[in-house]
């Protein structure tokens, strides 16, 4: 019933009565009631509190992580004390399953009562020390909601940090490579202080088909680098724990997950020197296999970043085309990057593509693609011909709209080229019987307007027409009008048909319904009339015969061809990667990254001694048979013991002083033994140890067979471990 959108908040109390039931499945449901409920019945949720402290100390490990879950998420303010002492309750939990929960439920105690935010901190800053990388990357996801500034607690864990990256999972993955971007920014200094440096040029053909992890690529790209011309700058030397950060995200550019290749991209364009930056370009293209909301999102981080760095994308060209498939903003984030990466070398093949573009039956994709055109033509200005000859063939066209893009980018175009625009601007003239639409229009006048000079005898003819239907054309083809007829005033004051024309569509703005429009004639009336019949009707000298001596100057001056930038040019002022980069403006909880220090930090702070974590946390006894089942002893390593990086062992996991016992010879020569030895001692009591042990593993392949739930074995196995917690130990 919930799940179909019905209130049944009246069966509260009844809901609740059940959050002791032995069934783990109706446990879950009654939790899921709670934490949808819960807020409205603050006072029937109080009910169930003491059960989920009873909870916390059963011995399922999945009972006690699933009612510190629920409780830490019932949205009652009251009950953050208590939430807090389930919080250190379980992080001192030998399962890495309920200090993983714990951690989780850090966040939330925090939204529920930021005063508890010191004590929460202490919780973050033990957390850290736990070895087990099922609950390191909960930790870090706590740590970046309650303290993300607190890089002081990070220095004695960073190394480590960097060294478990590939042991985490996913998502601990993503929120440590966050956390170390933002440590890397403000501890280290700029990889790239004297600019970013362009290696040369880097394409799919020329790069080594080498091992991804091998160490010899590495120290021969350097080698590459170093033998560049003598006159480039050095590189500077990084910091060796900057480099660390570099070399341990590396492997992850692997990674199946989308979100873990994009943070370590992230990390690599805004922390990693200009040439460790190309390793990122490979993964990234190797996303746009997937569906199209992803791959949208990696086009645009990949846009924003060849908005700075073009280079990175310059071999994997052919990526970038479009296709029949792609959808329309799939397209023209395409489009942007093409016009990004272009350069002399390339253009060919770019104008190439463009050129089947247009002849495509989507109009608002043609007019995408002439606008991508110009953006070429304005890059690389040899190519400008070669585009205004293709630009003016499709002035044929009977769809308005591409008529209209032709003439804005040729208009642009025009304008580069100087004064050898005689022909073009006659051809685009003749286009004001045919073309309607506004822009198109008012572009045309304007050129004929300022390129006068070189079309005189033309002009006259062209004003004729656009004051013939002065009143019926759109403001800002009228706004182009008055300009062409102040400018060929000024350039033929003696000519009484310009004369005669000039005056006529000033007095027909006069009376325009647009205010612009009104205040632009009135400007132009008192610069274009003549000075004597100024003074003849105001009586006196003003300050219009200055004006008027200057009138050439002010309208027919030259004009800057029009810096034309990408979209994606808004996005490069946030954080590659972020939500707020996507929509263009900052969102609510974006922090940009930190700048780079001036000065390099003291490193000594990440210092720490070699047994600095075979020292850390509390020491705890370990016991005969626990973690020694039959899943754990199959990754023990040759000597027998658990290796340290796994998460099944959680002694070892959680970095606790591991007490050994001794055995009856070691009493007699005062020598301690750890457990795995202890097990694997050929005493006759251990030789009767291992026949039970035999004997019982034997019962539970029958058991097996005869079907039994898993869920009774974990029962049988947790008493066990119970029974070996009562049997004392001698230190």
């Amino acid at each position: 019933m919930i799940s179909k959108g019905r209130d049944v908040s009246e069966f509260f109390p009844d809901v609740v009565k059940n959050v002791v039931s032995q069934n783990i499945e109706i446990r879950k449901l009654v939790y899921i009631y709670l934490l949808r409920y819960a807020e409205q019945e603050p006072d029937l949720a109080l009910l169930s509190i003491n059960t989920f402290q009873k909870d916390l100390g059963d011995k399922n490990q999945i009972i006690r992580a699933m009612a510190l879950r629920v409780m830490s998420g019932i949205r009652v303010p009251v009950i953050s004390p208590i939430v807090l002492l389930g919080i250190k309750k379980c992080v001192a939990d030998m399962s890495p399953y309920v200090r993983k929960t714990a951690a989780h439920a850090i966040p939330k105690c925090y939204s529920l009562d930021p005063t508890q935010e010191d004590s929460l901190i202490e919780i973050i800053s033990g957390l850290l020390k736990d070895r087990s990388a099922i609950t390191i990357g909960s930790t870090i996801m706590a740590f970046n909601e309650v303290c993300p500034t607190r890089f002081d607690l990070i220095h004695s864990y960073y190394r480590k940090l960097c060294n478990m990256l590939t042991d985490l999972d996913e998502w601990g993955q993503i929120a440590v490579l966050d956390l170390l971007l933002r440590y890397g920014r403000n501890q280290f200094t700029d990889p790239n202080p004297n600019g970013i440096k362009v290696p040369k040029a880097v394409t799919s053909s020329n790069t080594k088909n080498e091992s991804f992890y091998s160490d010899s690529s590495d120290e021969e790209s350097t080698e590459e680098v170093e033998e560049q011309s003598e006159d480039e700058v050095e590189d500077v030397e990084l910091d060796e724990d900057h480099s660390l950060l570099i070399k341990s995200c590396l492997p992850l550019l692997q990674s199946r997950n989308s979100g873990v290749v994009m943070a370590v991209a992230r990390i690599y364009f805004h922390l990693a020197p200009s040439e460790e930056a190309s390793q990122l370009a490979k993964p990234l293209v190797r996303l746009l296999r997937s569906h199209r909301e992803l791959q949208y999102v990696i086009l645009t981080n990949i846009a924003t970043m060849a908005c700075s760095r073009p280079y990175l994308f310059h071999g994997y060209l052919s990526q970038f085309y479009v296709r029949s498939t792609d959808s329309v903003f799939i397209r023209n984030t395409k489009l942007d990057i093409l016009t990004a990466i272009v350069t002399e070398q390339n253009i060919n093949s770019i104008l190439g593509e463009l050129q089947q573009y247009v002849k495509s039956p989507n109009k608002d994709f043609v007019a995408s693609t002439i606008q991508a055109i110009g953006k070429c033509a304005m890059t690389v200005p040899e190519t400008a011909d070669r585009c205004m000859k293709g630009l003016m063939k499709l002035l044929k066209s009977t769809n308005d709209l591409v008529v209209a893009e032709s003439v804005s980018v040729i208009k642009r175009l025009l304008q580069i080229r100087g004064n050898e625009n005689t022909q073009s601007i006659i051809r685009l003239a003749k286009l004001l019987d045919k073309t309607t639409v506004p822009v198109a229009r008012a572009n045309i006048f304007w050129l004929v307007g300022q390129y006068t000079e070189n079309i005189s005898a033309a002009a006259p003819d062209i004003l004729r027409k656009g004051v013939k239907g002065f009143t019926d054309e759109h403001d800002v083809v009228k706004y182009q009008i008055l300009t062409l007829s102040a400018k060929l005033t000024c350039l033929n004051p003696s000519h009484e048909t310009i004369s005669l024309l000039n005056q006529y569509v000033l007095n027909l703005a006069r009376y325009d319904q647009n205010y612009d429009i009104r205040d632009r004639a009135r400007l132009l009336r008192s610069l274009t009339l003549p000075y004597s019949a100024q003074a003849e009707k105001s009586g006196s000298n003003d300050d219009s015969h200055v004006l008027s001596s200057h009138l050439k100057q002010i309208l027919l001056s030259d004009k800057e061809p029009p810096v034309l930038e990408s979209d994606m040019q808004d996005r490069t002022e946030y954080t590659l990667g972020s939500l707020s980069m996507m929509v263009k403006h900052s969102l609510p909880g974006y922090e940009p990254i930190p700048d780079y220090p001036q000065e390099q930090p003291d490193p000594s702070v990440r210092d720490v001694e070699e047994d600095f974590w075979n020292s850390v946390g509390q020491a705890r006894i370990v016991e005969q048979g626990f973690g020694s089942d039959s899943f754990e002893s199959r990754y023990r390593d040759g000597s027998g013991r658990s290796p340290a990086s796994t998460a099944f062992s959680s002694v070892e996991a959680r970095g606790y002083n591991v007490v050994h016992s001794q055995t009856p010879k070691a009493k007699k020569n005062g020598e301690d033994y750890d457990l795995e030895a202890f097990y694997n001692d050929t005493s006759e009591e251990e030789e009767a140890l291992s026949s039970e042990d035999s004997e019982a593993t034997t019962s539970e392949e029958d058991s097996e067979e005869e079907d039994e739930d898993e869920e009774e074995s974990e029962e049988e196995s947790d008493d066990l471990d119970a029974a070996a917690e009562k049997r004392p130990l001698r230190r």
